[in-house]
């Protein structure tokens, strides 16, 4: 009897290390299959999604039915995009061991796709299915627009499709909001964090910041090591550093408070500190040769500047322009002659968040002693100033 139980035992012990065996296999690869109409012998190429780039995996042709098989590695759950070119792809949500099983039209696969065996997956399509039913409804205001436009009622029936507009916009920014309440811990719900409506992003981080919270906190308990949480735990990370800087440089730019300091390079690449004009009245002007409005401001600062430059005025523009080239462009066509100085690296300047500039053009008024007079001033406004110190 006790031999008997030891055999039991042993046999037991031996399925049990079998089926870890599997577990570990089934940890470190997918598979994808399936049929699609359509689809006589044609290639289809896999890419998986990094958080910048698209990495080419595999290519592969269907049968003459349409039907494919593909079994890939993979390490930790991921994106990957199935295309047949370009403008017809869709995206998956893939878990390692995954058996994922892909049917629809290869002629439109974005609009014809079903998805078995990845929960992540099939939660994407529904949001990309509901995306695409609002698409349609905002091409039925198009196709009015264009057959109104010689209406004599034109611009009573263009308010009508503006306010229409944005009801479906704020329905999709809706529906996003609570699919991402409703799936914390599901890798789809980052996707439906970055989503756009037409050019438009549906949640931003100074406006929506809780939901980026949200899942970076959810998602890191359910995928700790995961290269696509891990950036969403970094952008959060540095929303809250930047905000804490915002916060800071609202404290610190008060009236009468001394100006933080600057340093950066001039159009010659020497650089060139706010503290050196020490004695002048000074104009900290933010800007950007992209920037319209910034553009149409800068003839009025021009003959302000001309005619109080000998007084003690000066002008320290910042340019928040990405490219040299783009820069000197805007000096030249604008005939800016005071001090231009730029890091370029757009948005991304330290001295967006020192100065707290939301917007541009914006900028900061101070006195001799670097002291704030005034923020946020308009060129007439900066004129009837000036006409005061100066006794213009």
């Amino acid at each position: 009897m006790i031999n008997r139980l030891l055999v039991i035992f042993v046999f037991t012990m031996l399925l049990a290390g079998c089926n870890i065996g599997l577990q570990k296999e089934d940890a470190d690869y997918y598979i994808l299959k399936g049929r699609l109409e359509n689809a006589d012998r044609i290639r289809l190429e896999i890419h998986e999604m990094t958080t910048n780039e698209l990495i080419p995996v595999e290519s592969f042709e269907t049968d003459a039915r349409g039907n494919f098989s593909f079994r890939g590695h993979l390490d930790d759950a991921g994106y990957f995009i199935i295309r047949t070119d370009q403008a017809n792809y869709i995206t998956l949500v893939v878990e390692p061991g995954e058996e994922i099983f892909l049917r629809g039209d290869a002629n439109d696969l974005p609009g014809s796709y079903k998805v078995e065996g990845s929960p992540g997956s099939v939660l994407l399509s529904d949001l990309n299915r509901h995306l695409r039913l609002n698409y349609s409804k905002v091409d039925s205001l198009s196709e009015i627009f264009h057959q109104s436009r010689y209406h004599e009622n034109f611009m009573e029936i263009r308010q009508t499709l503006d306010a229409a507009y944005i009801e479906i916009y704020e329905s999709q920014q809706e529906f996003v909001k609570q699919f991402i309440r409703d799936n914390p811990r599901s890798l789809s719900s980052i996707i439906a964090l970055y989503k756009y409506f037409g050019n438009q992003l549906l949640l931003r981080e100074d406006t929506h910041f809780e939901y980026f919270v949200l899942l970076s906190n959810s998602l890191s308990e359910v995928y700790p090591t995961n290269r696509h949480v891990l950036d969403l735990n970094r952008r959060v990370s540095r929303h809250k550093r930047s905000e804490a800087q915002r916060r800071l440089a609202r404290e610190n730019l008060t009236i009468g408070d001394e100006a933080p300091e600057i340093i950066l390079p001039d159009t010659e690449g020497e650089m060139k500190a706010l503290s050196s004009l020490r004695g002048k009245y000074v104009l900290i002007d933010f800007w950007a040769a992209w920037c319209t409005p910034c553009r149409e401001a800068n003839p009025q600062l021009k003959g302000i500047y001309e005619q109080y430059h000998e007084k003690g005025f000066e002008i320290y523009g910042i340019s928040l322009d990405r490219t040299r080239d783009q820069w000197l462009q805007g000096i030249r066509e604008d005939e800016i002659n005071w001090i231009q100085v730029s890091d370029l690296r757009f948005w991304s300047s330290p001295v967006i968040n020192l100065y707290n500039v939301e917007g541009i053009p914006y900028n900061v008024l101070i006195d001799p002693d670097g002291l704030i007079i005034e923020k946020g001033v308009r060129p007439n406004e900066l004129e009837t100033i000036l006409a005061g110190i100066f006794g213009v």
